[in-house]
């Protein structure tokens, strides 16, 4: 929260999602009464969170395919990244591209400050790891005397294994870039979902575990983060 903010992005996304005390809950419904500006950033975090749900809910299941990374589920992948980029733009005015690499198509939000990137990895698939992984070990072995930037990697879905310690073969690079001050974070949605199915989920130790995908790409594009999909 800047000195000119009355009440930051962490505490409106957690009165969105229910999650204040009473206390802090009236806090806001004052501060949102009294303050235009602070009523219009309540509306903007509503409108994502509604957007994003939504467009989640209508999203067609896939049909049935014999190879388990088929079309559907790329598909519905593409399609999920796709809504969350656009319910985001709708408020923010960000602009959003794809490109294709190679038979991926990573996702790009551009966003007003170039010094930040949040990489999200949803597939398992190794080589999209390792490609996360090195986008972020590039940036921040950036020219001598740079700015260094600041990046963050968000992994949910199948890219958890990322970051599962009895998983993930980068163990290794992961602590390196840890060390160079990147920040990591496992989806606690997705954590929430194995452990519901049994799944004991063991966790590298630089992984945070407090926000899911959304909540953590919907936060920093709201504060001008380039936002790229692996």
């Amino acid at each position: 929260m800047t000195k000119d903010e009355l009440i930051s992005d962490e505490q409106l996304n957690a009165f969105t999602d229910g999650e204040l005390e009473a206390d802090e809950e009236n806090r806001v419904f004052t501060l949102s009464e009294e303050n235009a500006e602070v009523d219009v950033r309540l509306c903007q975090h509503r409108k994502v969170k509604e957007l994003v749900q939504h467009a989640y809910r209508d999203v067609p299941k896939p049909r049935r395919h014999d190879n388990k990374g088929g079309p559907g589920k790329n598909l519905l992948s593409l399609a999920a990244a796709a809504v969350l980029l656009l319910a985001v733009g709708l408020v923010g005015g960000w602009t959003v591209s794809r490109s294709l690499d190679g038979g991926s198509v990573p996702l790009v939000a551009a966003a007003t400050n170039p010094d930040t990137l949040l990489l999200h990895v949803a597939s398992s698939d190794p080589m999209r790891m390792q490609q996360a992984l090195d986008r972020a070990e590039a940036l921040m072995a950036g020219p001598d005397g740079a700015t260094s930037p600041r990046v963050e990697i968000v992994a949910n879905e199948g890219g958890l294994n990322l970051l599962r310690s009895d998983m993930t073969p980068y163990a290794r690079q992961i602590r390196r870039l840890a060390e160079q001050d990147v920040l990591f974070f496992a989806c606690s949605k997705a954590i929430e979902r194995l452990e519901e199915q049994g799944v004991s989920v063991q966790l590298v130790p630089e992984a945070n575990t407090n926000y899911s995908a959304l909540d953590r790409v919907v936060h920093r594009m709201q504060q001008g983060w380039t936002y790229e999909k692996i």
